[in-house]
């Protein structure tokens, strides 16, 4: 449903427009608020996301004029509709020069609702084949490790910023893309729930719609970096089956010698074509591949940590403890604390 707001302290007004046969299931659009001057309508603009409001042309508080000038400054609502009992053109002058999406004269006809409607749900379609097509894009360049990701995510955002009618529309759309980018990149890379968990990439509610844009561009940026490290692009066929053997299965034997066994290739051949393909020792790959196995198992079993060591074929739990401790920059004890954990005596 799209919520709207009406603003005005007119009973006969309030009254007739919400005698009108065009709210609920046939439009989706409901009434979700009835203010009775500017000061309450723009302190709930600030609460809650409203898709259209209707204000009466005369209101006490903040004027009409400047509650449509703070709407769309701060932009807290892209569509502020003025509406009177009888025709105002002074105010309807002011409201075209401000950006008013609309003006209702009394008798109000049905059919002009409707036809503002169709205007907004419009936009609403025209703003999911934006995301999808945003959200195709960022996709593709994952598919071909494109190091240009970082600098394209920052523009998506700063232009769904600045071209949204307001910061929560943009923080929707922001969330839509991240939900449809991080979703699609876990489902075609089903290994990747062996490392990372997909909600973890997604942008957390509670951080306000203000923080939306620096936490998208953080959290693709992430994600990025994690699905680049551990699966480096190669243009050799048999190296990229080595690569999703070793990702799906982190904790069976690795040992260079037995995977170049499995594959029916030459030990020392694939030491040297892996490091020619990835820029990387073949120790060295399958060790962050283990360590970020270790890291997933830390903070999602109760396993004790000599368990997780053995379980990935480190025999020596110091040498473990040493090597977990330069990949993440903690010991395996310290990364198993959660972030909101508070030592009290």
């Amino acid at each position: 449903m799209y919520r709207v707001m009406l603003v005005s302290d007119n009973d006969a007004l309030l009254e007739e427009l919400q005698n009108l046969h065009i709210w609920g299931e046939p439009s989706e659009f409901e009434i979700s608020a009835v203010v009775n001057d500017g000061e309450e309508a723009y302190r709930e603009l600030c609460r809650k996301k409203y898709d259209l409001v209707l204000c009466e042309t005369q209101i006490k508080g903040i004027e009409s004029t400047e509650l449509l000038r703070r709407a769309k400054s701060e932009k807290l609502c892209g569509r502020i509709a003025f509406c009177s009992m009888k025709p105002d053109f002074e105010y309807a002058r002011q409201g075209i020069i401000l950006g008013a999406f609309d003006y209702f004269v009394s008798p109000f006809r049905e059919i002009q609702f409707y036809s503002a409607f169709s205007r907004i749900k419009n936009k609403t379609n025209e703003t999911m084949a934006v995301e999808i097509y945003r959200a195709d894009e960022i996709i593709n360049m994952f598919k071909n490790h494109d190091s240009g990701i970082f600098e394209y995510i920052e523009g998506v955002a700063d232009e769904i910023y600045s071209s949204a009618e307001d910061n929560t529309s943009a923080g929707n759309i922001i969330c839509s893309i991240n939900k449809i980018v991080v979703d699609d990149i876990f489902r075609h890379n089903a290994w990747l729930d062996l490392y990372k968990s997909c909600k973890s990439f997604y942008i957390p509610e509670e951080i306000g719609y203000d923080s939306y844009k620096e936490s998208f561009i953080d959290v693709l940026g992430r994600l990025f970096c994690e699905y680049s490290e551990l699966f480096p692009c190669v243009n050799n066929d048999k190296i990229q089956e080595v690569i999703l053997h070793i990702l799906n299965n982190p904790e069976s034997n690795l040992k260079q010698k037995t995977i170049a066994a499995e594959f029916y290739i030459n030990s020392s051949y694939l030491s040297t074509v892996f490091s020619a393909q990835t820029q990387l020792r073949f120790v060295d790959y399958l060790t962050t591949v283990k360590l970020k196995r270790a890291g997933w198992l830390l903070q999602n079993t109760t396993m004790k940590i000599t368990e997780i060591a053995e379980r990935l074929d480190y025999k020596d739990i110091g040498y473990f403890s040493k090597m977990f401790k330069r990949q993440y920059g903690i010991t395996p004890t310290e990364y198993r604390i959660p972030d909101n954990y508070t030592y009290q005596i």
